[in-house]
């Protein structure tokens, strides 16, 4: 299964979750592949760091071009099932965002509750859906302040929910902010378990 993390807009979070997902998947002793289409970003820092400190990362990791994610996906689900999670460049549309699209099974949009945030989310849903009828979506409330005051959130939700389902919200955290290699700290993916059991259970076993 192709999964998809990706915005047009910078800052959603879509690395940190993404590292997030990989290794609760992992936990569930699923077979996972992480891949960057964006040379030197977030990720590829991340991983860098990771070799300096010898983690033993439990997912295999890949950078590639977004005309090579096809072969990429092909030749990795040759291995057997696993999840293949694909990070998003940042870019809007241009000639190489149709595949992209086209290879990805479930895309998953992290975003925050602001007005540049939910249009770009919007728009990056509504562009998916145009490439790809038939493709699954899932809008990931990201950031999420514990007590915080969001009046508009009700009215966010209600108008996402008419594109596509909204998962539970992963609550904003300082451990977040410290990541800096793929090797997660425990108590962080445990702290979003219940968010990601609900993810896993009704968005991604429901489609294998």
């Amino acid at each position: 299964m192709v999964i998809a993390m990706g915005n047009t807009k910078a800052g959603t979070g879509k690395s940190a979750l993404l590292l997030l997902l990989a290794h609760y998947l992992c936990s569930k002793k699923e077979n996972v592949f992480l891949i960057a289409l964006k040379e030197n970003g977030s990720l590829d820092q991340f991983y860098e760091r990771s070799k300096i400190l010898e983690h033993q990362l439990p997912f295999e990791y890949f950078t590639c071009a977004p005309v090579q994610l096809p072969l990429l996906v092909s030749k990795l689900n040759e291995e057997g099932e696993a999840y293949i999670l694909v990070e998003f460049p940042p870019e809007g549309y241009d000639e190489h965002i149709v595949p992209l699209f086209l290879a990805i099974d479930l895309l998953m949009i992290p975003f925050c509750y602001d007005g540049p945030t939910l249009h770009s989310s919007i728009y990056f849903a509504c562009l998916a859906l145009r490439i790809k009828k038939e493709i699954s979506l899932l809008f990931l409330p990201n950031r999420v302040m514990t007590g915080g005051n969001y009046p508009f959130r009700a009215e966010t939700d209600r108008v996402l929910r008419q594109i596509g389902p909204v998962s539970p919200g992963v609550a904003e955290h300082i451990g977040f902010q410290r990541v800096s290699s793929m090797g997660l700290d425990k108590g962080l993916i445990k702290r979003c378990s219940a968010v990601l059991d609900v993810i896993y259970s009704n968005y991604l076993l429901a489609k294998r």
